[in-house]
Parts: structure tokens; sequence; C-alpha cells
């Protein structure tokens, strides 16, 4: 019988790697996507204040002015803008990558990594580069 290993969710306040979504994620039923990214690359979930108060995902996900500050050596920002409010609780963070459709989106200033396309695209392969990656090493 296989043993399933659950891991313990590391406080964002303490993440060293974090994986943040917006409203670009359209429907909260649309999550699944960010949480296996997350336990794929061991990272802790967080998500825009938007979000939170639309209720999709808990307030203490909710990471920006109003929510959480947060110093991840790693900061993945899927579907969020990046408006000076969210920036204001991520932009101590020492690498920022940024999923967005909008080529206009102000996270892209804001960001070291950009990925200009459609999440429901470019997050599935990504889910799908790194389970191979770790199969064959």
């Amino acid at each position: 019988m296989n043993a399933i290993l659950l891991r313990a969710k590391i406080p964002l306040t303490e993440a060293d790697v974090v994986v943040s979504a917006g409203r670009g994620m359209k429907d909260p039923g649309n999550w699944g996507m960010i949480e296996e990214l997350a336990d794929l690359i061991g990272a802790t979930t967080a998500c825009s204040r938007p979000v939170a108060d639309i209720g999709w995902r808990p307030h203490h996900e909710h990471v920006g002015q109003t929510g959480i500050a947060i110093r991840p050596s790693l900061y993945i920002a899927i579907g969020i803008s990046g408006a000076i409010q969210h920036l204001a609780g991520v932009n101590n963070s020492k690498r920022i990558i940024v999923i967005n459709k909008d080529p206009e989106a102000p996270f892209f200033k804001a960001a070291d990594y950009g990925i200009c396309g459609d999440l429901f695209e470019i997050v599935p392969r990504l889910n799908e580069a790194i389970k191979e990656f770790k199969a064959s090493n």
C-alpha cells in the first residue's frame, strides 16, 4: 500500500516560494492548477485582494498593502494585474515572475521575468513540464 505524505503548508510570511493568483483565474473552480503548481515546486499559495474579497480564497492568503507583506525568494504572480496596492506587499521578493495575458499589466514593470499569454494554456503546460522533469530525474 502506498503511503500518502501530506505536506504542511508553510505560512506566507515564512515561505521561500509563493505562487499567487488573481481575478484572471475567472472562477474559483480553476484554482486547482495553481495548487498543483505550488505542490510541484514546494510553494505556498497566495492571492490578490479582489480574490479574497469575493470569497474565492481565504483572507489569510491575501498579499498586498492591505494584506500580508511577504519577502520570498521567488514570487510567481498568475493572472494578477499588479496594482500598486498588491506590489506594496510583494516588492521585497528576490525574484518575481509574472504570467498575464495583458502586455500592459503594471506587474510586468516590476517583474524579473514575464510571460505574456493565456494562463489557462501556460500553467497546465508548465505543470506537465515540471512533472516530466521530475520523472526523468
